[in-house]
């Protein structure tokens, strides 16, 4: 290639970021369906029209042209960068060789994302669900976070509260990365709760966003978030939604981009699953077992089937006898049966079974319908 192909191609690509920089910030004002009407048009040749032209192009009202001809009077896209840069954020366009492939393949992903933290370079599965959870599912969603961070797998969530925030603190209890996306600007915590949540994820994986700085979380935000939840994942996990619950939406977009979807089954009647039951009747894929999913996802994408056995050794109160404190050890957050935990502990069964009985008393493991032990998730 010669230096004037070379420079030609770079100049394209530098054009191609810069179009993409800009239409981030226009969408933040506008919505998502900004990109999305532009047709075959690319975003560089969009970039160039008149605002005028733009507005027809994209069926703009008169209050949203304004806002374009705002924008793109103040734009400067490698101050942008620059400003980001100093509060430790990045930014990865389309235009870019490490935007994320799954999100990019989508029908409408977004120009840019806005980086805190690293993204996760290898599988990942979106845990999704209702803010006002029950404590099953709540369960459900951090024993399910945990157990693919184990084995190496990145949970997306939306970093909200309920399921979103158990989904992620079970990441974080597995020693695994975990992904927050935020329906506002990339500097809003959003709710103000998870203010300490935000830190977490951000520093075990990366909380992102295609909003840029300052961008309040306003309502028609949640539904455009979702596609970038359902997008960066390759399997969408619902553990419970109502009828009308944001979940539902993350869903459809996984199904409309030929992904699969699974939901936990609800209680026959119970309002808070409605839509999580729907889900199922529609052909989303029924989550019976949190092992059982972990390992058909892992047999599809080549993650360990068991975890590392470094997981198998943390968090041991230190005031537990020994003999607890090695059954502790040997107990996953999901079922383990007796012998498997034996064998992990070296404790024989005449110190083991004492040992998990006061293990459980204590509120340290649980036992399910099958005699199988797992630990529970303790607040911390």
């Amino acid at each position: 290639m010669s230096r004037s192909d070379l420079a030609q191609r770079r100049e394209g690509s530098r054009k191609e970021r810069e179009a993409c920089l800009l239409f981030s910030l226009l969408q933040a004002k506008v919505g998502r369906s900004l990109t999305s009407r532009l047709g075959d048009r690319s975003l560089v040749e969009a970039a160039s029209l008149s605002e005028r032209e733009l507005a027809a192009a994209a069926g703009l009202t008169e209050k949203a042209a304004r806002n374009v001809s705002i924008v793109r009077e103040v734009f400067d896209g490698d101050r942008m960068v620059e400003d980001l840069a100093a509060r430790g954020i990045s930014v990865v366009t389309l235009a870019d060789a490490d935007y994320p492939e799954p999100l990019a393949a989508i029908s409408d992903p977004p120009p840019a994302l806005f980086v805190r933290g690293e993204l996760p370079a290898g599988p990942s599965v979106a845990v999704v669900g209702a803010r006002k959870v029950s404590v099953g599912a709540a369960d459900v969603a951090r024993s399910l976070g945990r157990r693919l961070a184990e084995r190496g797998v990145a949970v997306v969530s939306g970093l909200a509260l309920g399921s979103d925030a158990a989904a992620h603190r079970g990441a974080l209890e597995g020693g695994g990365e975990t992904v927050g996306v935020l329906g506002c600007g990339i500097d809003v915590v959003y709710p103000k709760t998870n203010r300490k949540l935000y830190a977490e994820v951000e520093r075990r994986g990366a909380v992102v966003s295609e909003y840029y700085l300052g961008e309040p979380p306003l309502a028609w935000r949640f539904p455009a978030r979702n596609r970038v939840i359902a997008g960066l994942a390759e399997v969408t996990v619902v553990v419970e939604a109502a009828e009308r619950s944001g979940s539902l939406i993350t869903a459809r977009h996984a199904m409309d981009e030929g992904r699969e979807v699974w939901a936990v089954p609800g209680p026959l009647g119970m309002e808070e699953c409605r839509g999580s039951n729907k889900l199922l009747a529609d052909g989303a894929n029924v989550l019976w077992d949190v092992e059982e999913f972990v390992a058909a996802f892992g047999a599809a994408n080549g993650t360990p089937a068991e975890p590392p056995e470094s997981t198998l050794n943390q968090e041991v109160p230190a005031e537990l006898p020994e003999s607890e404190a090695r059954a502790l050890r040997a107990v996953g957050f999901s079922p383990s049966g007796v012998d498997q935990i034996g064998a992990r502990s070296g404790l024989g069964m005449r110190e083991l079974l004492p040992a998990l009985s006061l293990l459980e008393l204590k509120g340290y493991v649980a036992r399910d319908a099958t005699g199988a032990f797992a630990r529970k998730a303790r607040s911390r």
